[in-house]
């Protein structure tokens, strides 16, 4: 009996086991089965495509706002050929010593003025009680006016001393300079709290091309120029007057202009200038968002159909302050990604990549 039941207990277990191990493999094989439903359902579809030997790249609106692409159309712009020069920003100091002298000259005439005026009304009380009797010597009279004839010295010494500090400013830096010393200019205060900077620019031929070079003709010089940044990028500088001294490095006559603070910019350093010479040309700016980098070279990508794009080189030779001329390749109202191209330049790439691992 005993026997029986241990028989029958062994069995029961036999099945237990063997139905457990059923059921795993059943649940295995629909787990792979869901996982391998799920995984064809989020496989994305392919995005790249070849025609011509050009990639396209397929992103369609929905999946523009996803990655935060943004596509924009170039507006038709001109541009002014330019001519390279040489600009260094200049050292403050002098000028700020310039300054002080100016404030202490302004000061000396200050004070002669008040000696001068009250040293002459006392001469002229003095004098007047002489004249009226004798409560006044004519001994004190005297002294009086040799007081008054003194401070009136004095007062014309410290005028002549303004004249000749503001005839040696105009000599080395020019008449508005000059002018913004002697009226302590928001501008010159802009240039001493390095808000901006003074740029002194030659042209790299000696005299730039609409430059009279016998008169230099403040009228003739560009009113405003291209300044390369020590990143890259480039900003405007304006034109504040000739200087009146030829470039002692190039001995040809210079410029001064003014430019807004950039990171970088310190005085002593020398920075790239683009003078404009010759008659403007039609193009299109494509912004510096715009621009991958690969291989040394500026690349963006355009919307050739609604949701298809490719890449197109940007030739860098001729920059803007918001990016790069372009009179070739891509004419005015072309949509071009002005934001998420990197996107677009690593889902290209990372099929290629895909592509060769096949």
């Amino acid at each position: 009996m005993k026997s029986a039941l241990r028989v029958l207990l062994f069995c029961l277990v036999v099945l237990g086991v063997s139905g457990a191990l059923v059921w795993g493999f059943l649940a295995g094989r629909s787990e792979q089965a869901a996982e391998a439903e799920g995984d064809a359902a989020i496989e994305a579809p392919p995005r790249t495509s070849s025609q011509g030997g050009q990639t396209f790249l397929s992103f369609d609106e929905a999946a523009q706002r996803a990655n935060s692409i943004v596509v924009s159309a170039l507006a038709a712009d001109r541009h002014t050929p330019e001519e390279q020069a040489t600009g260094i920003v200049l050292q403050l100091q002098p000028l700020l010593d310039l300054k002080a002298s100016y404030d202490t000259a302004v000061m000396n005439i200050a004070k002669a003025r008040a000696s001068a005026r009250a040293s002459d009304e006392e001469y002229r009380r003095l004098q007047q009680l002489n004249q009226g009797g004798p409560n006044v010597s004519q001994k004190a009279v005297e002294t009086a006016r040799a007081i008054s004839e003194s401070d009136q010295a004095v007062l014309k010494n410290a005028e002549q001393s303004v004249v000749v500090l503001d005839g040696s400013t105009k000599l080395r830096w020019g008449n508005v300079l000059a002018t913004w010393l002697k009226q302590s200019s928001p501008q010159l205060d802009a240039l001493f709290e390095q808000r901006s900077f003074l740029l002194q620019v030659t042209a790299l031929s000696g005299v730039p091309s609409q430059v009279n070079s016998s008169t230099r003709n403040i009228a003739s010089a560009p009113t405003e120029v291209m300044v390369q940044l020590p990143g890259g990028n480039h900003a405007s500088a304006h034109l504040i007057s000739a200087l009146p001294l030829l470039d002692a490095r190039l001995q040809a006559p210079s410029f001064l202009y003014s430019v807004s603070a950039h990171p970088g910019i310190v005085p002593g350093m020398n920075l790239s200038v683009f003078l404009p010479s010759g008659p403007s040309r039609s193009g299109v700016v494509v912004p510096y968002s715009a621009a991958v980098w690969w291989q040394g070279r500026a690349w963006c990508y355009i919307e050739k159909s609604p949701g298809k794009f490719a890449r197109e080189q940007v030739l860098t030779s001729t920059p803007e302050p918001n990016g790069w001329f372009i009179t070739e390749r891509i004419p005015p109202g072309t949509r071009v990604v002005t934001s998420g191209a990197q996107t677009l330049f690593s889902e290209e790439f990372r099929s290629q990549i895909q592509s060769d691992e096949d």
